[in-house]
């Protein structure tokens, strides 16, 4: 059984970014897994310019 759930449902990974630069080419998904790493609230409703100035700071 446990074969069938790792083709169905992909492992969670963690968002890893090393310039701030490169934030921006990341999609909104990716930035509210990585606002969810830094434990950042209510970063589920925001936009993806919203989470960027949030994330740089």
């Amino acid at each position: 059984m446990g074969m069938l759930l790792r083709r169905h449902y992909p492992s969670k990974k963690t968002v890893e970014v090393e310039e701030t630069d490169s934030l921006s080419d990341l999609n909104v998904k990716e930035l509210k897994e990585l606002a969810k790493q830094r434990g950042i609230e209510g970063y589920s409703t925001l936009t993806k310019q919203e989470l960027l100035e949030v994330l740089n700071g």
